[in-house]
């Protein structure tokens, strides 16, 4: 899928936008390969369906499950899920919240961040030691 991912970054770039995340995952039985994208200002939905339109058939063509599945384009939403260094360094100041291995939640203000790992509230945590990490927003 590097070459489909790349390829989809270079479009949603061309278009004025960043490629934020692609998955693939199972929702209510369906498959979604979903494309997150973000921008300067908030995504719309015109912003999706523009998008979702230009990659459709690449997507179609690349064919990167094998069932049948839905393409989803959208915004990572604010609470967004950090699972690439380039995804923290997108969150830098923001609070969030941390999972480690041994499920251990710690919530704090990220700080720095580098190709191996991340300061949380000045305390240095290698990727490697989160299972799970999210942006929060507070209303």
């Amino acid at each position: 899928m590097n070459d489909l991912e790349s390829q989809i970054a270079n479009i949603v770039e061309q278009n004025g936008y960043s490629l934020y995340d692609i998955e693939i995952l199972k929702e209510n039985d369906s498959n979604i390969f979903r494309v997150s994208i973000t921008a300067q200002n908030p995504i719309t939905l015109e912003d999706c369906e523009k998008i979702s339109d230009i990659i459709s058939p690449l997507v179609d063509v690349y064919n990167p499950i094998d069932n049948e599945y839905f393409l989803e384009v959208s915004s990572p939403g604010l609470e967004r899920k950090l699972t690439k260094p380039n995804h923290f360094k997108l969150s830098l100041g923001d609070k969030i919240q941390i999972t480690l291995q041994d499920k251990t939640k710690i919530i704090g203000i990220l700080g720095e961040s580098n190709e191996n790992g991340f300061f949380l509230d000045k305390q240095y945590f290698k990727y490697s030691d989160i299972k799970k990490a999210k942006s929060i927003f507070e209303w």
